[in-house]
């Protein structure tokens, strides 16, 4: 089973359940923790091959359903019927494809640095990672994405906590992460707004340059979606603009 935390603050009050991106962990998310635990139980799980779940199994044939059963089991294990999800990057297509395969144990989703298609940038992006992935070293690919998706001065604490969690990965857990790729952008190449009826927040940073703009038009065409972009943001905008991220989340949630 996935390693997870949680916070208590009272068995019959709303859950959040977090899913952090990919080569991250649930630690991404301690910027939430003191405004979100006032008022919601939490729980933050570490997805298979990240975190403190790094040790468990990637299988040959790992794919997306997996790692949403993998979460679901959690769920029944702390015998939650149902949950908030938040989720940042990879974390919000995991979410969506829970919305899909597991809807009963969703309520309403924040989805933070989305990734809902692909332009030109982010296909020449994947490209080149598939082309340098067994050149570089892992460390120096993850450097320099990090850059790449968080170039600004004050995306700086999230460069460095994404660059901080990859040094917790191994060389050979990250080229089986990698062999999600394919899973990945076959679903989002598939992904249309109309088949996702649940209320859906979308929370971009306005800096966030290589997904906001489509995560914006994505949301507009169901009206059960809604979409916010923060000022001073990028792409992992809780921890550029925790402030702005925590009181959205709960204003929304209630």
């Amino acid at each position: 089973m996935l390693q997870f935390k949680t916070h208590i603050i009272d068995k019959n009050k709303d859950w959040i359940t977090f899913i952090h991106g990919f080569g991250g962990s649930s630690t991404i998310w301690h910027k939430q923790v003191r405004d979100l635990y006032k008022h919601y139980n939490l729980l933050f799980v570490d997805l298979r091959g990240h975190g403190k779940s790094q040790s468990l199994c990637l299988d040959s044939d790992f794919n997306l359903s997996n790692l949403c059963e993998d979460i679901i089991k959690v769920l029944e294990f702390l015998k939650i019927k149902s949950s908030h999800f938040v989720g940042i990057s990879f974390g919000s297509l995991l979410i969506l494809k829970l919305i899909e395969t597991h809807k009963t144990y969703i309520n309403k989703s924040i989805l933070s640095g989305a990734i809902i298609s692909f332009n030109h940038v982010s296909r020449f992006l994947l490209f080149c990672l598939n082309l340098l992935k067994n050149v570089l070293p892992n460390m120096l690919l993850y450097k320099l994405f990090a850059y790449i998706i968080m170039p600004k001065p004050n995306h700086k604490e999230s460069r460095l906590i994404f660059i901080n969690e990859a040094k917790l990965i191994e060389r050979k857990v990250f080229k089986k992460l990698l062999k999600l790729i394919p899973d990945i952008k076959k679903y989002i190449v598939n992904l249309e707004p109309v088949n996702f009826n649940k209320y859906i927040l979308f929370l971009s940073g306005k800096d966030d340059y290589l997904f906001s703009e489509d995560v914006r038009k994505f949301s507009s065409i169901n009206k059960f979606h809604s979409y916010f972009s923060i000022e001073g943001a990028g792409h992992v905008v809780n921890i550029d603009n925790p402030s702005i991220f925590n009181k959205k989340v709960i204003e929304y949630l209630k």
